[in-house]
């Protein structure tokens, strides 16, 4: 489970997200769940790529079981660019927005 550690960290991120957001300049969240990495991506701690290298071959699955939590380093990038581009209204992007924004042209 999360333990005490993960709610104060989840508070945390969430105190710090409302700040930005109070900003007075245009700025957006991205609240991904699971990402999993494409494209040569790699993590530089090495628990997290080795969860990624025994979690790749199952990922696909992964992500047609749990869509509202798993996406990819290039949906999130795709996501990104597009909501530059288009500034909308909507601040805070969920995995399951990421996906939809992200998806492939």
């Amino acid at each position: 489970g999360t333990g005490k550690g993960g709610v104060m960290w989840a508070g945390v991120k969430g105190e710090a997200g409302n700040y930005v957001l109070g900003l007075p300049v245009r700025s957006y969240m991205f609240r991904p769940g699971f990402i999993q990495p494409l494209k040569g991506v790699r993590s530089k701690t090495a628990i997290y790529q080795a969860l990624y290298n025994v979690l790749a071959p199952i990922s696909p699955l992964l992500q047609r079981l749990f869509p509202g939590a798993v996406t990819t380093t290039v949906a999130v990038g795709r996501a990104m660019v597009r909501v530059v581009r288009e500034a909308p209204e909507q601040r805070i992007f969920e995995t399951r927005d990421i996906q939809r924004l992200g998806a492939g042209d």
